[in-house]
C-alpha cells in the first residue's frame, strides 16, 4: 500500500470516529434536555401514578417523533382526562409485566423510564451533596 492510501484511509477513519463522537453528545444533550423537562413536568402528577406517567409521557414522545406531524394532538390527548386515566391504567398494566410487551415503541419507553430512573437518582444525590455543602 503507498502512502496515499493509507492517508485516505486514516482521513476516512477519523472522520468516522469524529462523526460517532459528534453523534454520541448530541444524543446525549438531547436526552439530558428530555429529562430535565420530564423532572419539571412530573412534580404535578402523584407519586402512585408517576411511574405510568413517565412510561405515558415517553411513549408518547417516542411516537411523535416518528410521525413528526401529529404534534397537536399530543398535547389534546393529555388534556383530556378520560384518555389520560384510560392510558395510565394501560401504562400501569405493562409495568407489572413489561416481559409481555410486544410493540417496539413501548419496549424502548420502557428503555426510557429506566434510564431516566437512573439519571433522576443521580440528580437527587447531587442535589443533596450540594445541600449539605452550603449548609458546611
Amino acid at each position: 500500500m503507498d502512502m496515499t492510501s493509507v492517508f485516505t484511509v486514516g482521513a476516512i477513519l477519523s472522520l468516522g470516529g469524529g462523526a460517532g463522537v459528534a453523534l454520541y453528545y448530541y444524543r446525549k444533550r438531547n436526552i439530558e434536555k428530555l429529562f430535565n423537562q420530564t423532572y419539571e413536568m412530573i412534580k404535578q402528577v402523584p407519586k402512585q401514578k408517576k411511574n405510568s406517567f413517565l412510561l405515558l409521557m415517553f411513549k408518547e414522545s417516542l411516537a411523535v417523533s416518528k410521525k413528526k406531524s401529529d404534534k397537536a394532538s399530543f398535547s389534546g390527548k393529555f388534556n383530556n382526562p378520560k384518555f389520560l386515566e384510560i392510558q395510565l391504567v394501560q401504562m400501569a398494566n405493562i409495568l407489572k409485566n413489561p416481559e409481555k410487551v410486544q410493540d417496539k415503541t413501548i419496549k424502548r419507553a420502557l428503555n426510557l423510564v429506566s434510564q431516566y430512573q437512573a439519571w433522576e437518582k443521580l440528580k437527587t444525590t447531587e442535589n443533596k451533596k450540594v445541600i449539605q455543602e452550603k449548609a458546611s
